[in-house]
């Protein structure tokens, strides 16, 4: 990835709170975290890294993020930690 677009990424994680210090350009662990407690906090998987759903909610993506996973997003965070991809359903109670 680019210095400049993770200067970017480290810009809008700054502007909504999660970045601390001076965007440096580098995919360092700082930012890694801050993309992960960011990810969390809008229920989609924490996984750290730039992913689609994360840029289009920061404002860097091609468009904005649809709003019928905007309000999905947030209902999965008010209810915890999103279910990971592949993640079985648990059996219901005989």
């Amino acid at each position: 990835m680019q210095s400049q677009r993770v200067g970017e990424i480290q810009q809008a994680l700054a502007q909504a709170g999660y970045y601390r210090g001076e965007p440096n350009g580098r995919w360092d662990d700082r930012t890694r975290d801050a993309m992960r407690h960011y990810q969390q906090a809008n229920g989609f998987g924490t996984t750290g890294l730039p992913d689609a759903k994360s840029l289009m909610k920061l404002g860097l993506g091609p468009h904005p993020l649809p709003d019928d996973l905007v309000s999905s997003s947030a209902a999965s965070a008010s209810l915890g930690a999103a279910p990971r991809a592949g993640a079985e359903p648990e059996p219901a109670p005989q």
